[in-house]
């Protein structure tokens, strides 16, 4: 009997031929809902999750067969790993696959949201062509003080495609990491120091209970006047009610956001009414190479956890 894989979110159909050569695979549907999906793990071997669903101790618990929860990315912070843990299943996830493509599309709205090209592009399209003497004059990006919040692979992919951009590199992290320093010209500050320096802060941090709200309105009063925000690692990393309130004072002079606190972001968030805020829905790393790399990995890392070997 061939071992049971369930994909609980739609990943690249490289990764899903290759699993389904060797396996049983479920693919669930979108918009499956919690009882179905309930049924549908109950003899799985394998889960793959992208992030979207969450995968909570109840969830788990149906898992009775499951030896291992594979991740599509990075971060783990939809699944209660305690109970994962306490029921021997294993959390594996699939970081290398979406580190250069999480870092351009970093630069890139970093450079957009600068740049003001969202506000410009609409200008064109109605016919305001005069505001380019006016309100969508941006900044440069050189010479300004950038602050890395997480020097993990991102943060470090990042930091690298920033220094030929002539910026003044900074960076927080857990751990201090001084060949990068010496390599890269990287200066390490903490944490306070780095919000309160920084015309650009950047955010590459995992969710965790210690980071959860990591910048809130204290942070936000030790910032810089006009400072910008990207923020490509998770939304609860941010107070999203605390940013609201300082975009509107202008202590926030813009803010890239491809993750938020509640996803899909409600139409209704007042974050959509502001000209100064980029918002993409959680697709960093959604290109077509770096899907077909994470569903390979994750097919891979699957197969190898069940023992199968791939000829």
């Amino acid at each position: 009997m061939k071992h049971k894989v369930v994909i609980l979110e739609p990943i690249h159909k490289d990764g899903v031929e290759l699993l389904k050569k060797y396996c049983d695979v479920i693919e669930c549907r979108e918009g499956v809902s919690r009882e179905e999906l309930k049924n549908i793990i109950q003899d799985a071997n394998i889960i793959i999750s992208r992030g979207f669903i969450k995968i909570d101790a109840e969830i788990i618990r149906n898992a009775r067969k499951a030896k291992a929860i594979v991740v599509h990315g990075v971060g783990i912070d939809h699944i209660d790993l305690k109970a994962a843990n306490e029921a021997g299943i294993k959390v594996v996830n699939t970081p290398e696959a979406l580190t250069d493509t999480v870092a351009e599309f970093t630069i890139g709205t970093l450079i957009a949201l600068l740049r003001k090209i969202k506000q410009a592009d609409e200008a064109v399209r109605r016919g305001e062509w005069n505001r380019k003497y006016t309100d969508l004059v941006g900044v440069d990006l050189k010479g300004k003080n950038v602050g890395i919040l997480g020097l993990g692979r991102i943060g470090l992919a990042v930091a690298k495609r920033l220094k030929p951009f002539d910026v003044n590199l900074y960076y927080y992290d857990k751990i201090r990491k001084y060949d990068v320093e010496e390599n890269l010209g990287i200066r390490y500050l903490d944490f306070k120091e780095l919000i309160s320096t920084s015309d650009i802060i950047l955010i590459h941090l995992p969710l965790t209970e210690e980071t959860y709200h990591i910048i809130s309105r204290r942070e936000f009063e030790l910032m810089k006047n006009g400072v910008y925000i990207v923020n490509t690692g998770r939304g609860a990393l941010i107070d999203e009610a605390e940013l609201i309130k300082q975009i509107e004072t202008g202590k926030v002079a813009g803010a890239a956001l491809d993750v938020f606190e509640r996803e899909p972001l409600p139409q209704e968030s007042p974050l959509t009414k502001y000209e100064n805020v980029l918002l993409t829905p959680h697709l960093a790393a959604s290109s077509i190479e770096a899907l077909k790399r994470l569903s390979m990995d994750v097919a891979k890392k699957t197969l190898e956890i069940l023992g199968i070997p791939i000829s």
